[in-house]
């Protein structure tokens, strides 16, 4: 099981999505990386349409939902997606 987890960057600190207003940040579960890649995809081609207000980090991962991004992830240049076990 693969999942997606959003957070965003408020005033220099990582929130995950399900603490954000308005809801819909959950991590979302994916039966594998391939359809989290095409979802990505997806969400990639809408953002420049529907901007969010703080910059956002889109994390795969191959577990349970992730309670903060990892290090390595919090300290690359933002780009709207990142995926671990590459």
């Amino acid at each position: 099981m693969w999942r997606l987890d959003v957070f965003f960057l408020v005033q220099g600190i990582w929130v995950p999505g399900h603490q954000m207003t308005p809801e819909g940040w959950s991590p979302r579960a994916y039966e594998s990386r391939e359809e989290f890649e095409e979802r990505r995809a997806a969400a990639q081609k809408q953002c420049p349409e529907h901007p969010l207000d703080f910059p956002a980090r889109r994390i795969c991962s191959d577990g349970a939902p992730l309670k903060e991004p990892p290090a390595r992830a919090r300290r690359q240049r933002m780009t709207t997606a990142t995926c671990l076990n590459e």
